[in-house]
């Protein structure tokens, strides 16, 4: 075979179609290649190639016993899908079929003969065979419809050849990968039997390769496969047997139609004849898949195990595809049997294991050489080996050792020969010796050997017998283990004593909390050396002695409370004591156990610190609210009374008003800003406003301590991107843990804030002062939160936490420095906000040009903007909604000085009803009124469709709350916040007024050309 096959290849190796047989090419690329090849010429007018049909060639469908293959033709290109099957019978040559010989037809010098599809309009055809070995396997159609010459016969022949050539080294390959795939089959199975590996899988895998399931065309073929195996029923002897089929593969439907009649009847033969069976399926079902069901009985040393059962087709049906099966069969057989052995192996091991670990006798199980096979609970609890690592195993005491290895190295020689007399009495090689001989286990326990009885083989069962005396010892130092395991396990410290107030036991957890080390807590054997070893770390050591003894005096019932204790580390204690009964209610000791409640204590103190501040912050809120309208009323009288004394000369007491009514103002905001918990805004900040800002907030404060602020602000500090507020509130920390470091000297002391570039997007913010500094012991605990050296009830602990946050989520860093002079200093690093304005560019003359130009555009801008107001505001009706009358009265004057009607209502729902009865050009209504507020009357006119919606200016003192800010975002709603200048209030009445008119109006021709220009 090898030789033929290298013969082949050679043969193959320098033509077309051969190439591509050795390049692996399918059936269908084959024929598509000797089309190619046969076209050549250029004198063929159709050309027609068949080949034997087979299962799985990749062509139009099959027919059984008959050729497939391509047809080309020139003038039409593809034929007919028909004309692929060709029947193997006459019209074709007899010469061609049978004797294998070339065949030239003339189609026109027969009239009247019979006539095949792929002949039709021919007038010449040649029939070339395909021949392998003797057999016909394909035929080649040449033909021409006029009367040119075809191409030289042998050519032809030569083509056929090649094909023959290639289906030959294709079967060959075929047969090959069958015979592989056999022998892969059979030595898995064999090494299946010293592995690891499920019988139940190899026997699905055996299933398998009877059909092509993942076999890529290397199984037997059949239709279906299914491997049963033998139901056993005890007892019950005279009834049909019972086939439980767990592996099956091929078409389900065949399958389950097998386990009934009549089909059922076929593997029922074989299984009482016990020789292979065959039938045809005389059913319904379609016969064209399954022509004939086998049934192989499956067996092993004259026992009966199951049965295989397959499905043929007709095209599969042959001597080799049932010695196929019977190999699989013979396979199966072997697993059947390895897994019934393994079955029965496991039964008797689990039921040796079950009563082994049953039993409270301690029982082991020798094997014929003396070495240890099992042992039963009780025998592992006696010797020890329950809590070892071999333990853990059911049944198992480090199994294969020597059973002497038990026992204590004196008596180990004895009983190894005792064991050794035993087993050759029992083979009758010995006389009988002493049946019951004493010895002392490994750990101390004496016992009694008997023999139980035989185990499996040729072993013994022996039965070792506790004496009293090490029993009873082995029972007390048990509990006494338990006792202690558990008492380790308790996250609480534990204390056992006695009736006598002995130490019986005590935990590690206690030896933590109250510091008694290993050494120290063995010594400690009664209350009184405890009370001598811990009354001094206690905070008040009399009473805590005292109280301690009167504990174990007259305690009934439990008793719960808490000890100070001041060594090792300031603790509070929590014990709780109870009495020990026993079943009779005698008193046979007490335990007590210690919770460390120190941590929870410190957490509590916070937590309600925390709560005192959210408060504080609440009720600063509130304040600061109700302040804002008198500030609001003394703000705008202020600039109204310095507006009209302006040419009197007499206006320095006006304007000192005005500055302290404005500083009160700035303090308010700053209030409301730092009280509530607001979403963090983020735009371009001036870090040296924000400083500014925060020192006159401080100034009052620091002043009265006789502290001393020094400012060195880098005039060309770009702006950073942040929240204003936390900012503020960062420095504010920090200025005000420098104020209490400075005022713990009580000599005054200075404090220097300054600001400066670092690198072109970095700037520094720095605090110093000249107090005690930073101990360089708590340095590194500085930002953690809660954590403080200030006296109780002056610092939360907060501060530094909250600066550390602030800097990290703006994108800084916070560095803390002890200079050598002394003091504490606080640097502050962040980004600079992303952009930056365009700087000019130019000579001297393009920019006073430029600025020429602009100032004039500039003013006559402001001309058209005044123009603008002056109409929208002369005689403009004004409604005013507040509940305040000063603020109420203040905004009225200030309108009716500009020219406004104004009408004022101290009512909500009034105003509501008036603003549907009259027409105004603007109403300006507070955010916060009793009865209907601000947001509800707005939303009223937004739903009566109201156009005084769309001229609607807000005054509200809460513009930085949540609800007001998403209220007027989402609204787009224009608004002034208390306290507010004067010309706050007139520049935001204009600007509503100004949208009214360029809505109502149509803009001007040159305002459209400046439009278009600008965008």
């Amino acid at each position: 075979m090898k030789i033929w096959g290298k013969r082949t290849e050679a043969a193959l190796g320098e033509r077309g179609v051969a190439r591509a047989a050795l390049a692996g090419a399918s059936r269908e690329e084959l024929l598509k290649e000797a089309l190619k090849a046969l076209g050549k010429e250029g004198n063929a007018d159709r050309i027609g190639v068949w080949l034997e049909a087979r299962p799985g060639l990749n062509l139009q469908k099959e027919a059984p016993g008959g050729f497939q293959g391509l047809v080309w033709d020139r003038e039409n290109g593809e034929m007919p899908a028909e004309w692929a099957s060709l029947s193997v019978e006459p019209p074709l040559p007899e010469e061609s079929l049978f004797a294998g010989k070339s065949v030239e037809q003339d189609l026109e010098a027969v009239p009247g003969q019979p006539m095949i599809g792929p002949l039709v309009e021919l007038r010449r055809a040649t029939w070339i065979p395909i021949e392998s070995k003797g057999q016909l396997k394909g035929v080649i159609l040449v033909g021409t419809r006029g009367k040119q010459p075809l191409m030289p016969l042998e050519q032809m022949q030569s083509i056929a050849a090649e094909l023959a050539l290639a289906i030959g080294l294709e079967e060959e390959q075929s047969l090959a990968r069958i015979r592989n795939a056999d022998l892969d089959a059979a030595r898995n199975i064999l090494a299946a039997g010293s592995s690891k590996i499920p019988a139940g899988l190899m026997l699905a895998k055996l299933a398998d390769s009877c059909t092509d399931k993942g076999m890529r065309e290397q199984g037997v073929g059949a239709a279906f496969a299914m491997i049963g195996a033998l139901v056993e029923q005890a007892g019950q002897s005279g009834k049909k047997a019972e086939i439980e089929f767990h592996w099956r593969s091929g078409d389900e439907s065949w399958t389950r139609a097998v386990e009934s009649e009549p089909l059922a009847g076929i593997w029922r033969r074989a299984l009482e004849s016990r020789q292979v069976t065959g039938g045809e399926p005389n059913v319904s079902a379609a016969k064209e898949s399954v022509a004939r069901i086998v049934a192989y009985p499956l067996e092993e040393d004259g026992q009966l195990l199951g049965t295989l059962v397959a499905g043929l087709p007709r095209g599969a049906i042959s001597l080799a595809t049932l010695e196929r099966l019977e190999l699989r069969a013979a396979l199966a057989a072997a697993e059947l049997g390895r897994r019934k052995r393994n079955e029965e192996e496991t039964r008797e091991a689990e039921w040796r294991r079950a009563l082994l670990d049953s039993s409270d006798e301690a029982l082991i199980l020798l094997d014929a050489a003396g070495r240890r096979v099992a042992s039963s609970r009780g025998a592992r609890e006696l010797t020890g080996q329950a809590s070892s690592g071999e333990g853990k195993r059911p049944a198992s005491l480090r199994a294969r050792e020597r059973f002497s290895d038990l026992f204590h190295m004196r008596d180990r020689e004895r009983i190894q020969a005792w064991l050794r007399e035993t087993l050759d009495r029992r083979l009758g090689l010995r006389a009988a010796g002493e049946d019951s001989p004493q010895a002392e286990l490994d750990n101390g326990i004496g016992v009694r050997l008997r023999i139980a009885g035989p185990a499996s083989g040729r072993g013994l069962t022996i039965l070792l017998e506790p004496l009293a005396a090490h029993e009873a010892a082995r029972q007390a130092e048990r509990a006494e283990t338990e006792l202690q395991s558990v008492l380790e396990w308790m996250e609480e410290g534990v204390v056992l004593f006695d009736a006598h107030e002995n130490v019986r036991a005590m935990n590690t957890r206690f030896e933590q909390i109250v510091g008694l080390g290993p050494a120290e807590s063995g010594k400690i054997k009664s209350l009184e050396g405890l009370i001598e070893r811990l009354a001094e770390a206690a905070a008040a050591p009399e009473r805590f002695a005292e109280q301690w003894r009167e504990l174990a005096r007259g305690m009934d019932g439990g008793v719960r409370e808490e000890l100070q204790m001041a060594r090792p580390a300031p603790r509070i204690l929590e014990r709780a004591s109870r009495p020990v009964l026993d079943a009779g209610g005698r008193r046979l000791g007490r335990v007590e156990i210690y919770r460390d409640l120190t941590a929870l204590r410190v957490f509590q103190s916070k937590l309600l610190q925390t709560e005192k501040l959210a408060a504080l912050g609440q009720m600063v809120s509130g304040v600061a609210h109700e302040l804002s309208n008198p500030l609001t009323s003394i703000l705008g009288y202020a600039q109204r009374l310095l507006s009209r004394q302006q040419g009197t000369g007499r206006t320095e007491e006006a304007r000192q008003i005005l500055q302290e009514a404005e500083r009160a103002s700035s303090i308010l905001r700053q209030l409301l800003l730092n009280a509530r918990e607001t979403l963090p805004e983020r735009r371009a900040v001036s870090l040296n406003q924000i400083v500014l800002q925060t020192m006159e907030l401080q100034r009052f404060s620091l002043e009265a301590e006789k502290i001393r602020v020094e400012a060195d602000l880098d005039p060309a500090l770009p702006a950073v991107h942040g929240d204003p507020g936390q900012l503020q509130q960062v420095l504010m920390n920090l200025v005000g843990n420098s104020r209490q470091a400075i005022e713990q000297q009580g000599r005054g002391g200075t404090i220097r804030v300054r600001t400066k570039r670092i690198g072109e997007q970095r700037m520094l913010l720095e605090v110093q002062d000249d107090g005690p500094g930073v101990p360089p012991a708590i340095l590194a605990r500085i930002f953690d939160p809660f954590f403080t050296t200030k006296p109780a009830g002056v610092g939360t602990g907060l501060g530094l936490a909250i600066v550390l946050s602030v800097v990290r989520e703006h994108g800084g860093q916070v560095r803390v420095l002890n200079p050598p002079e002394g003091g504490a200093v606080f640097q502050i690093e962040l980004p600079a906000a992303a952009g930056r304005l365009p700087e000019e560019t130019g000579t001297a003359a393009q920019k006073d040009r430029k600025g020429t130009m602009l100032a004039t555009v500039r003013r006559k801008e402001r001309e058209d903007r005044l123009a603008v107001r002056a109409a929208s505001g002369k005689g403009s009706r004004v409604l005013v909604v507040e509940d305040e009358p000063t603020v109420a009265r203040l905004i009225a004057d200030v309108l009716e000085d500009e020219g406004f009607h104004v009408d004022v209502l101290l009512d909500g729902r009034e105003a509501l009803n008036r603003a549907g009865r009259e027409t105004y050009d603007l109403v300006i209504c507070d955010m916060k009124m009793p009865g209907l507020d601000g947001q509800h009357f707005y939303n009223s006119l937004v739903r009566a469709g109201n156009p005084l919606r769309e001229r609607f200016l807000f005054v509200t003192g809460d513009i930085i709350g949540a609800q007001t800010r998403e209220f007027l975002e989402r609204n787009q709603l224009p608004h002034v916040a208390k306290p507010f200048r004067v010309e706050e209030l007139t520049a935001k009445v204009y600007r509503v007024l100004e949208s009214k008119v360029q809505r109502e109006a149509p803009m001007p021709v040159e305002a459209r050309k400046k439009a278009a220009r600008n965008g």
